[in-house]
């Protein structure tokens, strides 16, 4: 029963409960098949059932691994089935017989002797097979030279116990060998094979012994008593030769996995060469940190994996070593892996050497180092950039002393990195002499303390005493247990970069020639002065001061001379100005001779002293050439006072021109404070010349043109360009109802240009189309009083190619004209014009009520009589009487004369009565676009129409 035993407990161990049950319901039916009595064959059962149950638990209580891949695993089934299962089961089995009648002599110890090793020995013959065999056998025998050398052990085995069992000794003299063959075999088949391929071909050796001594004692049994016992022994033997061959095999293997995983988890290759056999192992660690396709590993191979410039030292270190030149050599290769290549460090060892003294076994280890190589070449890297940085670098302890600084900081604070060292520099001291220094340092340490790091601008000076700006960045450095350990502080010198910040500055807000704040910065001066006023409760006067009469000094002494007026204009401003801890007050330049003053003030009265002060001082004569008398300079001045004025910035300073303009037209050489109750009148004319200015630049504003015909002859003789705005809410609207708003603004002369360049432009293309007329432009007196007028019409005129002079008449209205007699600028523009070869014509001629010697020196060409009186000449004897006058004054100075406002026929039969051939008006035409003037002209055939009145009838005038 011991090999059913055997089996069970190997089913209990392996399969679980239910393989076990099977195999105990085979041997209990096994022995039901023996000629046993019922109760024998009961007893067996349970004393086979109480000795694997208690060897089970033995096992699972020593924590028994199946696989036997531990050599107390192997021990621990021994002593379960030899020391627990078979002489339990022999005591129950020979106690529960000696109670009974059939056997009377189990009481001695022979026969319990004899069950407990016959149930010892069956139960090894079939568990240990049954357990130690696994994949790795059947690998085995997947290679047919390989099975067919176990097949040729194993049966060997297996006929020599089944020649040895025979009943007749049918081996003659041979026989006494026969107990030594099957040893033999079966340890060939363990150490070729495996110990548990031998143990399942030790049971097949029991199971054909068993069947040769079927029919009868083997030849032996009568020299060796009792044959199953020394059978047993046999048997016995040869378990126990296979268990501790197993044993050692597990032990040896386990030793060799403890080895290889130790190598892989320090990462460390290993490869064995026997030099002398040429033959290589390398462990599974070497193949991972060097990849190869080859099965083999050699030297050769070795090399075929290490980079081109690493090989011949690898070759010259395998030469030494070969040569018997060193027993150890080191040294840190590149091998390829995978797409690069990483540093490895192979370590060359001669472990067994000849009889000749030269190495037979070399031991070759090999080790990762690609990080420590990536480490050293990032200090490498950082200890060039430490070095070589523009920057300059220091590191301190936590107690600020210097550890380290770099060449750049020495250099740029002029202090050597020696004297450095272990000291605390002045840039992290806390408390500087220099105030600004001393604010900047509160700042830095109050940033470190919040947030760990600082970035800003220090002021320090360097070793030889110059002061530096340096731009810093400080930050602190936490050790491992989240404590300071380390400050570090960049610096560079931006000293030259703040200069040129500082003059850049300088440039964009201050004026070149005065060094006064200029308009950008006024703007910015001026918010913080009303912000401030509205904290503390003051006023502010913003003035705006214009010197007078400034341009003939420039014209006298030259342009370098005025400069100098302004230099020492702006040195007294300054020298007047007011300075207070909190507050100072302000002067800027705009443009040319026009600055503005901020004064602060507590009430109105001392804002008017603080403006005559001012302009006390100011007005007091100038030396502007050492060679000549001093020049007597006076300033007008326009002030607005803040909050009471409570307008924006751009608004105070437009308040303070405007009163600065009505200090001009009040004499000069004084002062006007803005009247806020006029403000809105003001802001409202403002506004009506801002959106003027827009329409401009949007083009909104064009040009109609009126015919001037020949109503006796029936041609065309000129047009008058008339100025439009096309508004986009409010349709087209002529230009009384816009200039007026613009009369004393600049604006007026930007509008006048454009309106002249157009005209030029239309009049050039009409005459390259071959039309012959003149156009008349109306023309402002501001726009005359200019003093390039002529010269910028000369460049208007010559830009296009050809002479447009005399096509070209200027429209004066004759109050304008009268005015410009009294006006040298006017005059002399008056004649430039002239001599360019331009016409000019008196608009609205007998409104102004004209002295009659002033229509002698007037430069007119043509006298056009005003519409006011065309209109009621035929019923109104005086108008018709002046319209006669006119007509004749044009005679007897010898100018063309034009009749506006013409719209009948009987106007038009009257005017040609009274000796005026020129007529102009909405009889003859409507003012046209530019585009249908060539049409038109070309189209006319002396005969015009009348523009009639809702429900009139179309009339018409002959030539």
């Amino acid at each position: 029963m011991g090999p059913a035993a055997g089996v069970v407990l190997a089913g209990l161990v392996r399969w679980g409960p239910g393989s076990a049950a099977g195999a105990a319901l085979g041997a209990a039916l096994a022995l039901l098949a023996q000629p046993l009595p019922p109760l024998e064959i009961g007893i067996s059962l349970v004393a086979l059932a109480a000795g694997l149950a208690l060897a089970w638990r033995l096992l699972g209580q020593v924590g028994f691994e199946r696989r036997l891949e531990r050599a107390r695993d192997v021990g621990w089934l021994v002593a379960a089935l030899a020391g627990v299962f078979a002489p339990v089961a022999a005591a129950v089995a020979t106690s529960a017989l000696r109670w009974t009648t059939l056997h009377p002599l189990v009481d001695r110890v022979g026969p319990l002797v004899a069950a407990w090793a016959t149930l010892s020995i069956g139960a090894l013959l079939t568990a240990f097979p049954l357990l130690a065999l696994d994949r790795r056998a059947l690998f085995v025998l997947e290679r047919a030279p390989r099975l067919a050398s176990a097949a040729a052990l194993a049966g060997g085995a297996a006929f020599a116990t089944a020649l040895l069992c025979v009943p007749a000794n049918q081996v003659g003299q041979l026989g006494g060998l026969l107990p030594f063959v099957p040893p033999l075999l079966l340890v060939a088949l363990a150490v070729r094979h495996g110990a548990p391929l031998a143990a399942a071909a030790l049971l097949l050796c029991a199971t054909a012994g068993a069947l040769a001594c079927a029919s009868g004692a083997p030849w032996w049994a009568g020299a060796v008593q009792p044959a199953p016992l020394a059978t047993g022994a046999w048997l016995a033997t040869l378990s126990a030769l296979l268990l501790m061959l197993h044993a050692g095999a597990v032990e040896a293997r386990w030793r060799e996995q403890r080895w290889e995983w130790a190598l892989d988890g320090s990462r460390l290759g290993v490869a064995d060469w026997h030099v002398r056999r040429g033959e290589g192992f390398a462990s599974t660690a070497w193949r991972a940190l060097a990849p190869s396709a080859d099965a083999g590993w050699t030297p050769a191979v070795w090399l075929r994996q290490v980079h081109d410039d690493d090989r011949a030292g690898l070759e010259a270190a395998i030469a030494q070593i070969d040569a018997g030149q060193t027993g150890r050599l080191q040294l840190e290769l590149r091998m390829r892996h995978e797409a690069g290549w990483r540093w490895r460090l192979a370590t060359l060892l001669v472990i067994e050497r000849g009889t000749d003294g030269r190495p037979a076994r070399i031991l070759a280890t090999l080790a990762d180092v690609e990080d420590r190589h990536e480490a050293l070449e990032r200090q490498r890297l950082s200890t060039s950039l430490f070095q070589h940085l523009h920057e300059g670098l220091l590191v301190t302890d936590a107690e600020l002393r210097v550890l380290e600084a770099n060449p750049a900081y020495a250099e740029i604070l002029g202090v050597p990195r020696d004297r450095l060292l272990g000291t605390v520099p002045s840039l992290l001291r806390p408390a500087p002499d220099d105030a600004r220094a001393r604010q900047q340092r509160v700042e830095m340490w109050t940033a470190l303390r919040e947030r760990g790091t600082w970035r800003g601008e220090l002021d320090e000076r360097r070793a030889d005493g110059s002061l530096r700006t340096l731009q810093a960045t400080i930050s602190t450095v936490p050790g491992t247990d989240r404590r300071l350990s380390h400050h570090v502080l960049i610096i560079s010198d931006i000293t030259e970069q703040r200069h040129q910040r500082e003059q850049l500055e300088r440039q964009a807000l201050y004026d070149e020639l005065t060094r006064l704040p200029n308009r950008a910065h006024l703007s910015t001066l001026l918010t913080e002065a009303m912000a401030t006023a509205d904290r503390d409760g003051f006023m502010v006067a913003v003035c705006y001061l214009d010197l007078d009469h400034f341009k003939p000094v420039n014209d006298r002494f030259g342009h370098d001379a005025g400069d100098r007026l302004l230099v020492e204009l702006a040195s007294r401003l300054r020298n007047t100005l007011r300075r207070r801890d909190r507050w100072a007050d302000v002067a800027a330049r705009l443009h040319g001779d026009e600055f503005v003053l901020l004064l602060r003030a507590g009430s109105i009265d001392e804002a008017r002293r603080a403006i005559v002060r001012v302009l006390r001082v100011l007005t007091q004569p100038y030396l502007v050439d050492p060679e000549a008398d001093p020049v007597p300079i006076t300033a007008s001045m326009g002030a607005t006072l803040y909050p009471l004025d409570h307008s924006d910035p751009e608004t105070l300073l437009r308040h303070a021109d405007h009163a600065m303009y009505d200090a001009k037209q009040s004499g000069r050489n004084g002062y006007v404070l803005f009247d806020p109750a006029s403000r809105q009148e003001r802001e409202a004319q403002a506004l009506a010349q801002d959106e003027i200015e827009q329409a401009l630049d949007r083009g909104e504003l064009m040009l109609r043109y009126q015919p001037k015909v020949d109503m006796r002859s029936g041609r065309v003789i000129g047009f008058e360009a008339l100025l439009r705005w096309e508004h986009p809410t409010k349709g087209e609207l002529p230009p009384h109802s816009f200039l007026p708003r613009i009369e004393e603004d600049r604006l007026l002369v930007r509008v006048g240009d454009w309106v002249l360049s157009q005209a030029l432009e239309h009049l050039a293309q009409w005459r390259r189309d071959g039309l012959d007329f003149a156009v008349g432009v109306n023309v402002s007196a501001r726009h005359l009083r200019r003093e390039d007028f002529a010269a910028q019409l000369a460049a208007l005129i010559g830009r296009h190619g050809h002479d447009l002079a005399p096509y070209l008449e200027l429209e004066v209205v004759e109050t304008a004209a009268i005015a410009a007699e009294d006006s040298p600028t006017t005059s002399e523009q008056m004649r430039l014009c002239r001599e360019l070869g331009v016409r000019f014509a008196l608009d609205d001629f007998g409104t102004g009520y004209s002295p009659l010697r002033y229509l002698k020196d007037l430069p007119a060409d043509t006298l056009k009589i005003d519409r006011s009186f065309v209109h009621h000449m035929l019923d109104d004897a005086q108008d018709r009487g002046i319209v006669e006058g006119i007509i004749s004054l044009a005679r007897t100075f010898g100018c063309s004369v034009v009749a506006e406002g013409v719209e009948t026929p009987a106007q038009a039969r009257m005017l040609l009565d009274l000796g005026c051939d020129i007529g102009q008006g909405t009889g003859i035409a409507s003012p046209l676009r530019a585009e249908q003037v060539a049409q038109w002209v070309r189209e006319f055939r002396g005969v015009f129409v009348i523009a009639p009145a809702p429900g009139e009838a179309l009339a018409r005038l002959g030539g």
